[in-house]
């Protein structure tokens, strides 16, 4: 059978081709070397991120050793350490700072019904607002030469006020919860070594020194109106402006509005709903824990006193704060839900 040899247009056809497949696969070497270049970056992030895989707390490279609490609360909250954005270096403004913000923004910074956690020490006022603890969680800083760390912990509702050993101490998140409950470590330590702290316990958890406490000052969360009323002279924490469109989306409120048990956490087999707000305080007589519900219910006048103690409350948002009954000097009370006291503490005392 005899074949035909091509024709010169046909061998211009397969050379153009031919030449048309050398472009195409410069062209994929050219796109993959830019992928590869627009990747790096993020892999290189991800084998240097800090440790944890969001599964085990194993993962997160902590001492875990000699336990506090029941090794099965300390579970992961987050996929890895330090996701947490910790404040520093804290802005702190003035009321007057506050109030040239305010005239140059068509919103104000702080509104009457905004809830703060208010700090009085040695004469010095300061507020932080929830709306900027709820993405930082973790604020360093200093009031009347003390330094604090000033602690939210929003989906137990816990707020604590720990005072640091000196200025150059830092903390951070490790990524885990007890009990619901944000746990925290000390930075600088090696890694592998170091313990993890209860944020709602004031204690170390784990590690050689279990048990050890962590020194409080007392705190309390208010309404802005009613905490400026009485410290006039306060400052405040400022915000990150690149922060702002989170600050936007952080309201926890519809979480706090259903009783879903998060974490894993089983359900509480005695007491109030899971999600009950509590008050936790050292009274004359021994640890009292006040469920919220029952506060409104029995204060007259917003007012209920108890074993010594005066509890003052608001509604709508609602607050509570504790006095003593004769030198109305404010008690280091402390709150939180009652899936998280539960599981880490006794049950409520009431009336």
């Amino acid at each position: 059978m005899m074949t035909s040899e091509p024709t010169t247009q046909e061998r211009r056809s397969g050379f153009r081709l031919a030449e048309g497949w050398w472009v195409l696969l410069v062209a994929a070497i050219a796109c993959t070397a830019l992928l590869v270049w627009a990747l790096a970056p993020a892999v290189l992030r991800m084998n240097e991120r800090p440790p944890g895989d969001g599964r085990t707390a194993a993962s997160f490279d902590f001492d875990l050793s000699n336990p506090l609490i029941d090794p099965q609360l300390i579970v992961p909250s987050m996929l890895h350490r330090d996701m947490v954005p910790v404040i520093e270096e804290p802005l702190i403004l003035s009321m007057s700072d506050i109030d040239d913000r305010s005239d140059q923004r068509s919103t104000r910074y702080l509104v009457s019904d905004d809830l703060v956690i208010g700090v009085e020490h040695e004469g010095v006022a300061r507020a932080y607002p929830l709306s900027i603890l709820h993405v930082h969680e973790l604020v360093h800083d200093e009031v009347a030469g003390t330094p604090i760390l000033v602690s939210w912990h929003w989906p137990s509702a816990a707020a604590r006020v720990l005072i640091r050993d000196d200025a150059s101490q830092r903390w951070g998140s490790t990524g885990l919860i007890g009990g619901g409950n944000a746990l925290l470590y000390q930075r600088g330590e090696t890694q592998g070594d170091e313990a993890v702290h209860s944020q709602w316990l004031a204690r170390t958890i784990t590690g050689p020194d279990a048990g050890d406490p962590i020194g409080t000052i007392p705190h309390q969360i208010r309404r802005w109106a009613d905490w400026k009323a009485e410290h006039p002279e306060t400052t405040v924490l400022g915000p990150d402006p690149e922060l702002k469109k989170r600050y936007k989306k952080s309201n926890p409120s519809t979480y706090y509005e259903n009783q879903r048990m998060p974490f894993g956490l089983s359900r509480p087999d005695s007491g109030p709903a899971p999600k009950t707000w509590m008050t936790r305080v050292n009274g004359p007589d021994g640890v009292v824990i006040q469920p919220w519900p029952e506060l409104h219910a029995n204060a007259i006048d917003g007012e209920f006193e108890r074993d010594g103690m005066l509890f003052r409350t608001t509604r709508d948002p609602d607050t509570v704060v504790v006095l003593d009954a004769e030198t109305l000097e404010p008690l280091d009370a402390h709150h939180g839900l009652w899936l998280t006291i539960h599981a880490l503490g006794p049950a409520p005392s009431t009336p």
